[in-house]
């Protein structure tokens, strides 16, 4: 499927170029009832960005590969919530248009697990439960601004351009436990939620993460895109686009509070680590959307 709408979106780019070296004429276009189809000088488009870009951009929050752009957003509550942007642009003239796309994500994800819960005398025949909770809360947003300079006075246009692309990530993970760690129980029992567990102490005793707040992560980048546009009614437009970026990503450090039983205090030992997950500073470079983009859009 990617295959054919990379051929399309290319097949479409040539076709608007063609289109506009054949046409002479410098009469706006209009349908049959005269209404004009192009969007005009000081007019304003706004819709919605179907984007892989963004899963280009996420990764590079996220610190995964740049150019890998079958990211999956709703897999991962650490990344941004869909893979749609909103999209806006002002017409200066027929020639140019000033563009914007954003998408702001937060998103919260509470996982429960049920365990046994500890026991100094346990009933036999009369188990206990109780429940382990993980709360994971993260925030993505991403920013583009930019120029896009048009071609053809058809339904369909050419463009190309360039912008400026923003972002930002954050996460907040934070582990609650129904078996305390105590004298008596050392190693409790304790869900195993894949990025809870610490390690044991010398003594043998568990480490378990009570919280981690991923070091805040900043994305800028330039970006490159050419496609087309084609006005399939008056002032309504399908359009798609390949890009190429350069991102630089900076990562803060990311600290992680553990708690673990301690003899030598008689008591549980809160720990702070403080770490980077990927790095202080990653940059990138790659074509971001193979498969090309989708974007609607609405002029007024």
């Amino acid at each position: 499927m990617k295959k054919y709408a990379f051929v399309i979106c290319a097949a479409l780019v040539v076709w608007s170029f063609q289109a506009t070296a054949q046409d002479a004429s410098n009469e706006p276009l209009k349908n049959k009832k005269g209404i004009l189809i192009l969007p005009q000088t000081g007019e304003w488009g706004l819709g919605v960005a179907a984007n892989p870009f963004l899963s280009y951009a996420g990764n590079a929050l996220n610190g995964n590969t740049f150019n890998n752009t079958s990211f999956g957003f709703t897999s991962n509550p650490a990344n941004i919530g869909n893979n749609l942007a909103i999209f806006g642009k002002y017409v200066k003239n027929e020639s140019t248009h000033y563009r914007a796309r954003f998408n702001v994500s937060v998103n919260t994800v509470i996982d429960k697990a049920v365990v046994a819960e500890d026991q100094l005398n346990p009933q036999p025949g009369f188990p206990a439960f109780t429940e382990d909770w993980r709360n994971t809360n993260s925030q993505t947003v991403i920013l583009a601004a930019g120029i896009e300079k048009r071609r053809g006075s058809t339904r369909v246009q050419g463009f190309y351009g360039a912008e400026v692309v923003l972002g930002y990530f954050g996460q907040n993970i934070e582990f609650q436990y129904g078996n305390p760690i105590s004298a008596d129980f050392t190693f409790p029992t304790t869900n195993n939620f894949g990025n809870n567990f610490n390690g044991t102490t010398a003594d043998g005793d568990l480490i378990r993460t009570t919280n981690r707040r991923v070091g805040k992560n900043f994305l800028a980048g330039a970006r490159g895109f050419i496609g087309v546009e084609y006005f399939f009614a008056p002032r309504i437009s399908l359009g798609g686009e390949f890009g190429y970026m350069l991102a630089v990503r900076t990562a803060g450090r990311t600290l992680t509070e553990t708690e673990s039983w301690n003899n030598g205090i008689n008591g549980v030992l809160n720990t702070k680590i403080d770490s980077y997950t990927s790095g202080p500073t990653t940059i990138g470079i790659g074509l971001d959307n193979l498969s090309g983009s989708i974007n609607l859009l609405f002029y007024f």
